[in-house]
């Protein structure tokens, strides 16, 4: 009861609903951003180098803009990052708006999530607390997974519906839905870091969070299937229609995992203890496509693959615990670029190595060999040190 009696606090519920319609306003513009882009060139090519800039400026900004988070109020970081995705949505929305113009605001768009983020992750320790940090991205986890699984689906039935134009402008709303949410949901917070703290944004070097940063950042391997997937059907022999099927059971296995490992109410010694195993099994299922599975076996592997991606969760409050509030939303800003430039060097790296194996289930199974050996290495460091945290993040 304790635990979901924080979870239910009025600022935490602002949080989670903002993110709920941030998700939504995602999945509504990638989509509608899609088809304005080929509906005004006719090139797939163009559209493709749209889309991907939903996420590659993510790379960049991360670096840039994540310690925002810590020099300036949470609150308004988050605020003024939903307002300029509002207004360059807003810009995108005009009619006979420049391909050109487009794809600069889908620029600038994907970049104000880099500061977003890493505020949302500071500030929910803020208000949670250590001891349920980990329920609480868990639901915000599993709320982006069950979002990205409706929410393409719904997208297309609402630009199919309405037109890129309205859909577009519908989206514009959303943000400003979630500005106005966060502005008046939450109460007003100084800054992390400010002169009198700004010594401890120096992080002294520590086993443990290293260990944590690179089980985190081990998982970026969990995406090369995504990339494979319909190599891997067209190699296992199933029909065409499972390729929507295969990708489904991954973020299934993580929210049952969320929901299963990060629960309010589980220990936080019983949640760290859990890293290292679940890391294992993460990336160990992904060993077994070595036999070339049958197409289900490959199904229940996808999904016992992401029951284990509940570490990641985990593993991401464990790294917020060892860090002093100051330096919160930079340090996870850079871990979550990390990943996501993992992410695509993943994808890159399958295909490059399914033409050299011949066989999408070998990249697999050799991403997976990989990981385990380093969920291995990088588990038993974090496993034998958990017992303490550094100086600086109890201060």
């Amino acid at each position: 009861m304790g635990g979901e009696s924080h979870l239910a606090r009025p600022e935490f519920r602002a949080l989670w609903i903002a993110e709920a319609q941030s998700v939504a306003g995602d999945q509504l513009a990638r989509v509608a951003i899609s088809v304005l882009v080929y509906q005004r060139t006719s090139s797939a090519a163009l559209t493709a180098l749209t889309y991907a800039l939903t996420f590659l400026p993510d790379i960049v900004a991360g670096p840039l803009l994540s310690g925002v988070a810590d020099r300036f109020p949470r609150r308004e970081v988050m605020v003024v990052a939903c307002l300029s995705q509002a207004v360059v949505v807003g810009v995108m929305a005009i009619p006979g708006a420049p391909v050109a113009l487009v794809a600069v605001c889908v620029a600038l768009e994907a970049a104000a999530q880099a500061p977003f983020k890493a505020a949302q992750t500071a500030q929910a320790r803020v208000l949670l607390g250590n001891e349920y940090l980990a329920a609480g991205q868990a639901r915000l986890t599993t709320l982006r997974e069950v979002g990205q699984l409706v929410g393409l689906a719904g997208a297309g039935a609402v630009v199919a519906l309405l037109g890129t134009t309205p859909a577009l402008a519908l989206d514009a709303l959303t943000f400003l839905a979630s500005a106005a949410l966060l502005r008046f949901g939450m109460r007003a917070r100084p800054a992390a870091r400010t002169a009198s703290v700004a010594t401890s944004g120096i992080l002294r070097p520590d086993r443990r969070r290293r260990a944590v940063v690179s089980l985190s950042l081990l998982a970026a391997l969990t995406v090369m299937p995504h990339g494979l997937i319909v190599p891997l059907v067209h190699e296992l022999g199933a029909p065409t229609w499972t390729v929507g099927l295969l990708l489904a059971a991954d973020p299934l296995g993580l929210v049952f995992g969320a929901y299963l490992f990060c629960r309010a109410g589980r220990p936080r010694d019983s949640q760290h203890a859990l890293i290292a195993p679940l890391s294992l099994l993460c990336l160990g299922a992904l060993v077994f496509f070595a036999v070339r599975p049958h197409p289900v076996l490959a199904a229940v592997l996808l999904a016992a693959s992401g029951l284990g991606a509940a570490y990641q969760i985990l593993a991401k409050s464990a790294y917020v615990e060892l860090l002093p509030d100051a330096v919160t939303g930079r340090a996870t800003g850079m871990v979550r670029t990390g990943l996501r430039a993992g992410q695509g060097m993943s994808v890159l790296a399958g295909g490059l190595l399914t033409e050299l194996f011949g066989s999408a289930s070998l990249t697999i199974a050799f991403a997976g060999v990989v990981g385990t050996i380093g969920c291995a290495i990088a588990g038993f460091v974090w496993h034998h040190g958990r017992s303490t945290v550094p100086k600086e993040a109890v201060a």
